[in-house]
């Protein structure tokens, strides 16, 4: 279904089309359902994700990993995954002209570690010691999964004018792409607990580090800050919210491992709908639901943290059942989420949401779109949302979203066969934190979540059936 591209017929027109001076902006914007900012941290010492600090100690302390390997011959050890990786990352640095990286230091036991900190404490005493050096049984480098590199020529070893280097600079913007982040980055001492070390790596998977990377977290104690919103009815970008038919609204839980649970009611009386999304409306950290009714009427129910919603709030009336629109942040200018869409006549319009609540005004971003659907997502992964657009033929378009509430460019076909799709539904970590999806409901009642690269598909798995007779929330 997301096979080879194929050309569509009479595209419709955007605004970046009109002018070939429009120019991407590429910001750190949350992406298509605004998902929640941070999530639960990882405590599986054997998780590549796994968060290890001052505060939280592996479990068991003693924990050694199963499948170390030598990484690139130095005589240090990483876990096997890690040490492909970094395979990459070495030769990337070398291809861009920094004078190439060198591994100083990976795996260490926890007696080793015992060793190391000890040492640190006799000669600058405990203060110190605990802003450079881990304590046993908290270290990053017991997992496997943190190494220590620096310039091949020796030069800044071990100091923080190694990210002042070519290849500290080059680490620093691209180590993401290979599924590193600088775990202990310059001015956030306050959050990690530990001084600036431009050299010390961590390995957490491509799909984490770039979420981290995209939405602008600096570290991963920000990232797994722990869900706001962990008694509220939705808790996670990542479950699927939908009505049936006797009007019940009900959540399924994403159990981590690419499917769904047991769904929960959270609402009754859901009917005449013509489709909704969840949303985190106002960015309080709570997903809320932004209902489209067959009346007219789009109306916001705000989610509280500790379960449930508000009685409706209207944010717009008139003819929004003559509407096709999709919701995410479409500007980075715009603290709240907005409402991309298109009367009958075709014309796409943006409604910036600028205080959290009713829509006041809008933009005419495009023409020639009737007919199609819409689905706001980070195609292309560079911070920005897209519009992932349905043809009457079939086809799928991404249109490229500048960042600042217009188009980039020209559209891509993305994939064909795509109209016999009733609705498509951005997912955050379906399969994974950091991973993104979208899952698509077919018209014989069929679930199929689609991987999300940067710019490509994924793998594909059925993820639900019988699912006739339900409404999707996007």
């Amino acid at each position: 279904m997301a096979g080879a591209p194929a050309k569509a017929a009479q595209l419709p027109a955007t605004a970046a089309q009109a002018s070939s001076t429009t120019a991407a902006v590429h910001t750190a914007v949350p992406t298509a359902a605004n998902p929640l900012p941070s999530v639960d941290p990882v405590g599986d010492p054997a998780n590549f994700s796994v968060l290890v600090n001052k505060s939280r100690p592996l479990n068991p302390v003693s924990y050694a990993p199963g499948d170390l390997v030598n990484a690139r011959g130095s005589g240090q050890y990483l876990r096997a995954e890690a040490a492909a990786w970094l395979n990459g990352l070495f030769q990337g640095a070398a291809d861009a002209g920094t004078g190439g990286l060198a591994v100083v230091s990976g795996y260490r036991s926890y007696a080793q570690q015992q060793q190391v900190y000890s040492y640190y404490v006799s000669i600058y005493g405990q203060a110190q010691a605990d802003l450079i050096s881990a304590r046993p049984g908290h270290s990053e480098h017991q997992t496997g999964l943190a190494v220590d590199v620096g310039n091949a020529n020796g030069s800044c070893g071990l100091s923080t004018c190694f990210g002042d280097t070519p290849a500290g600079i080059w680490v620093a913007a691209n180590a993401h792409k290979y599924g590193f982040i600088v775990r202990y980055p310059n001015g956030y001492t306050n959050i990690t607990g530990y001084s600036y070390e431009p050299w010390h790596l961590r390995y957490v998977g491509v799909d984490l580090a770039t979420d981290m990377k995209r939405r602008g977290f600096p570290t991963m104690e920000q990232y797994f800050a722990g869900n706001p919103s962990v008694y509220a009815s939705i808790t996670s970008g990542a479950d699927l919210v939908a009505a049936d038919s006797s009007g019940r609204l009900l959540r399924y839980p994403a159990h981590g491992g690419g499917g769904y649970g047991v769904p929960t009611v959270i609402g009754s009386n859901w009917h005449g709908l013509k489709q909704a999304f969840v949303v985190d409306w106002d960015s309080d950290g709570v997903y809320d639901i932004l209902a489209q009714w067959d009346n007219g009427t789009l109306g916001l129910f705000t989610g509280w943290p500790g379960g449930a919603f508000s009685t409706q709030i209207v944010v717009g009336t008139g003819d929004w059942d003559k509407m096709t629109i999709t919701v995410g942040k479409w500007s980075a200018a715009e603290r709240f989420p907005g409402v991309v869409g298109y009367f009958p006549d075709g014309g796409l319009r943006y409604y910036p949401n600028t205080m959290g609540r009713s829509l006041i005004y809008r933009v005419d971003i495009g023409s020639g779109w009737a007919g199609m659907g819409l689905t706001m997502a980070d195609w292309n992964a560079d911070g920005a949302n897209d519009i992932l657009a349905t043809t009457t033929s079939g086809h799928l378009l991404s249109y490229p979203g500048n960042g600042n509430g217009g188009f980039a460019g020209l559209p891509l076909t993305v994939g064909s066969g795509w109209g016999t799709m009733k609705a498509l539904v951005p997912s955050f970590g379906l399969s994974g934190p950091g991973t993104r999806s979208i899952t698509a409901h077919t018209v014989d009642g069929y679930l199929v979540d689609y991987g999300l690269g940067a710019g490509a598909w994924g793998a594909q798995r059925q993820v639900g059936n019988g699912w006739n007779g339900m409404k999707l929330f996007k």
